[in-house]
């Protein structure tokens, strides 16, 4: 690992992922050891076709994005041209804040819109890191040697709330750069006040690393946050798992005795595992980050629970026994459900298959093309509906005035559709009722105007 890059976007909306746009995003660049080389924030003008939200220009207050000329295409290529750039010359770990669920899926689907390659934080030896996830564990486990910020006598994980506690200044939070100065704060913190942690935590960002790390360790502790009353708890865990990595691998909840399921029939295992409020089995993902920690790491702490020695011999128990960690592998292989195919192709990047050596060929030609009419004669050229479509509305983002009405009418369509229709976008008459709501609550003149941006915005779309 040679560098750091932490990274955070602010969105046209807050749901609706796979229609959400960036409209601003903040990066910075560190070595190893958290001194800065570089940083980097940029914001663009909504596309046509996106919803502004009310509630999330209200948060981001991003009210320049009316203003800017810079188009989202342009936006993306800056992003995709400084991380290649900073990642090229070893190894980063890209560093998000509720990333997994959000921001990285985000910025996946910008750079799979604009004809990008859609995971460049976790190819070419980069990995990923989502620090939200690894506070679970700190709250837990770390909760008497690290401040874990509190509203109305209820944890918070908010990561501005930490950065009130480091006492620095938050007037500018859910700016995207300011973001990402927060985040390197709170890992800085980590480092310095918890470093055993830290440093299963940095070595353990790719997949490969993390699943050779859970399967070393017998024992480790997954975390888990509960929404409802902010609370935290933690299960003890071990890997059911071959030798060979892969996306998803099965753990077992070592706070049950691993001897009453041995004897289990392949059906009895089976229709245990279907009813998952007693199964004390399940998949985690190891190519995303997991809030875990080891057993190791908690001893070298001294904060290691007393009943760790049962489970590390429940854990052996289970390694031991090859023939059942088989069938239990066996038998989630066979739930295996299909790949839901989506109708819109905003929603394919995952069920519409990777692009051929041929696309990707003409996606690059694409991006280094000067003319509007090289660049047409590459978008028609696509054996994917979805390049092709992406594409077009490229060309009548950067050339307004210049491409042909027959393109224009594609992108006019596209824009009817998502204001005026009902669909997995975000409805238009659902946000303009939130934004009138909202101006009945609010009495911050600043807040009404960017309400009424918002408002203004949905209202000029649909006429």
């Amino acid at each position: 690992m040679d560098q750091l890059i932490f990274y955070d976007t602010e969105t046209s909306s807050l749901r609706e992922l796979n229609f959400v746009q960036a409209i601003q995003i903040g990066s910075i660049l560190t070595n190893s050891s958290l001194e800065q080389i570089d940083s980097f924030s940029t914001l663009c003008s909504p596309l046509p076709w996106t919803l502004v939200t009310p509630k999330a220009l209200l948060i981001n207050k991003k009210k320049e994005i009316f203003d800017t000329e810079i188009t989202h295409y342009q936006m993306i290529k800056s992003t995709y041209d400084k991380w290649s750039s900073w990642s090229s010359s070893g190894e980063a770990v890209f560093i998000s804040y509720n990333g997994m669920r959000f921001d990285e899926e985000v910025m996946r689907r910008q750079f799979y819109w604009n004809l990008f390659d859609p995971y460049i934080t976790n190819t070419n030896g980069n990995s990923r890191l989502d620090l939200y996830l690894k506070m679970y564990v700190v709250g837990f486990f770390y909760k008497d040697i690290f401040p874990i910020p509190e509203k109305n006598n209820q944890i918070s994980l908010k990561l501005e709330h930490f950065a009130e506690l480091f006492k620095m200044n938050t007037q500018n939070a859910h700016d995207a750069l300011e973001d990402c100065e927060y985040l390197k704060e709170l890992l800085s913190q980590i480092k310095s006040r918890l470093p055993n942690f830290y440093n299963e935590m940095i070595t353990t960002t790719s997949k490969q690393d993390l699943f050779d790390h859970l399967l070393v360790n017998e024992v480790n502790y997954l975390s888990s946050y509960i929404p409802s009353n902010k609370t935290l708890r933690s299960m003890p865990f071990t890997i059911l798992a071959g030798a060979e990595a892969v996306n998803q691998t099965i753990i077992f909840n070592l706070t049950n005795d691993p001897n009453l399921y041995f004897d289990l029939t392949f059906q009895e295992l089976r229709d245990l595992i279907d009813n998952r409020a007693e199964s004390p089995f399940r998949t985690i993902g190891i190519n995303r980050t997991i809030p875990s920690i080891s057993a190791q790491t908690l001893e070298q702490d001294n904060i290691l629970p007393s009943e760790n020695y049962l489970y590390l011999q429940r854990a052996k128990q289970l390694r031991n026994n090859p023939d059942f960690i088989f069938k239990v592998n066996e038998i989630f292989i066979d739930k295996e459900k299909p790949i839901y195919q989506n109708s819109y192709n905003e929603e394919q990047i995952y069920s519409g298959g990777f692009p051929n050596q041929i696309n990707r060929d003409r996606m690059k030609n694409f991006h280094s093309a000067h003319s509007l009419t090289d660049k047409l004669s590459i978008a028609d050229s696509f054996d994917d509906d979805r390049h092709r479509d992406f594409a077009i509305r490229i060309c009548a983002q950067e050339h307004p005035s210049e491409i042909a009405n027959k393109y224009l009418q594609h992108c006019n369509a596209l824009v009817k559709s998502r204001f005026s229709e009902d669909g997995p976008w975000p409805d238009a008459k659902k946000y303009l009722k939130e934004g009138e709501t909202l101006l009945t609550q609010l009495t911050n003149p600043d807040e009404k105007k960017l309400v009424k941006l918002a408002i203004n915005s949905i209202e000029s779309s649909r006429n």
